[in-house]
């Protein structure tokens, strides 16, 4: 089976937020299920990129929430697998809102899931061995496998 880096994972989706975003808070800021919406699809294209064919989540293991993003704000979200097991891409997804007329950039948002690529009749099927490329890849490689272990573990106590 073929090897792939991170690199070629790399997914970037970005939308303007609109008020029809907003949750209703005073002041506006974007609702939390929207945000997650676009982490899930920007994770989604990425596994597809990396598996070569189609995934689905398996699980969103953990979105941090760090600072509040407001309508009419670009939001950008860039994803990459960040570890590989037999059928299951761990993947990370950091946000950030961008105010268009500034140019200021804030990293607002990060978000780790899993997705499970499955053959054509939907069974999982085996990914690409991972080969990291840099120091950070490293970094998160070892994050994605303990966050991996202790899930697995979590599992197995029922």
């Amino acid at each position: 089976m073929e090897t792939k880096t991170p690199r070629h994972s790399e997914a970037v989706i970005a939308d303007i937020m609109m008020p029809h975003h907003a949750n209703g808070l005073r002041p506006a800021s974007v609702f939390g299920g929207v945000i997650l919406s676009m982490m899930d699809r920007c994770a989604g294209l990425s596994a597809v990129r990396y598996a070569g064919g189609q995934a689905t989540t398996l699980s969103i293991d953990k979105v941090l929430f760090k600072e509040p993003i407001r309508t009419g704000q670009l939001v950008e979200m860039r994803a990459r697998v960040v570890h590989v097991g037999r059928t299951s891409m761990s993947i990370m997804v950091d946000v950030f809102a961008e105010d268009i007329a500034t140019g200021r950039r804030r990293h607002t948002n990060e978000c780790w899931l899993t997705f499970v690529r499955l053959d054509d009749e939907g069974r999982p099927c085996p990914v690409p061995a991972l080969m990291l490329e840099t120091p950070e890849d490293h970094r998160l490689h070892a994050i994605a496998a303990r966050r991996r272990e202790h899930a697995l573990a979590e599992r197995e106590k029922g």
